[in-house]
């Protein structure tokens, strides 16, 4: 028996008709279209939804909070819509459409629609290019997911959340007293100090 038989014979175990509207939204809610709690500005819909599933195969939530928990997705948008020039605009989409057209190929379903073990599979072969690629022979063009992680990792290390919750942060390692006065011994040293 699947979920959805379950409520149904629930309801009319509990007196209700299956066309109760109250019923009729808990059916409706058993739907597997995923949902996202932000609205894209960069990305079309498809892609901030295939953006918000890489991220939270990278970083999963534990028992620390989770690349979505703390809006990496959203974030991601942001930078590559207002901070990328078009030219890696270009090549993150592309990277995006890559990501499907290997899911495609290798199950015949795109990476949103994939369980956790073939997204982990997917990602750790797309993690395995990365550590071929030659820095030095050409800097400008680096891999797709090595620019999906960067942008998630310092999405999440720069979160509020992460940050001030999670990380020992301080944001001055030392004190600074900008306008104390000299000791009568200490001299002005001005000069070349190398």
């Amino acid at each position: 028996m699947n979920r959805r038989e379950a409520i149904k014979k629930t309801g009319l175990l509990l007196g209700f008709a299956v066309s109760s509207p109250v019923l009729m939204q808990v059916l409706q809610g058993c739907g597997s279209e995923k949902t996202l709690n932000w609205k894209p500005q960069f990305f079309s819909k498809d892609q901030a939804q295939l953006v918000s599933d890489l991220v939270n195969e990278i970083l999963p939530k534990t028992d620390t909070p989770g690349a979505l928990d703390v809006g990496v997705d959203a974030f991601i948008d942001k930078m590559v819509g207002e901070v990328y020039s078009s030219s890696e605009q270009e090549q993150f989409i592309r990277g995006l459409d890559a990501i499907n057209e290997k899911s495609k190929t290798s199950s015949g379903e795109l990476f949103s629609d994939l369980n956790s073990q073939e997204k982990y599979d997917l990602l750790f072969q797309m993690d395995s290019e990365i550590k071929q690629f030659d820095y030095e022979a050409d800097p400008t063009k680096k891999p797709f997911f090595m620019m999906l992680k960067e942008l998630t990792l310092l999405g999440y290390f720069t979160s509020e959340e992460i940050m001030t919750n999670h990380l020992e942060y301080m944001p001055v390692p030392m004190k600074l007293a900008g306008c104390e006065p000299m000791k009568a011994d200490q001299k002005l040293r001005v000069g070349n100090y190398f």
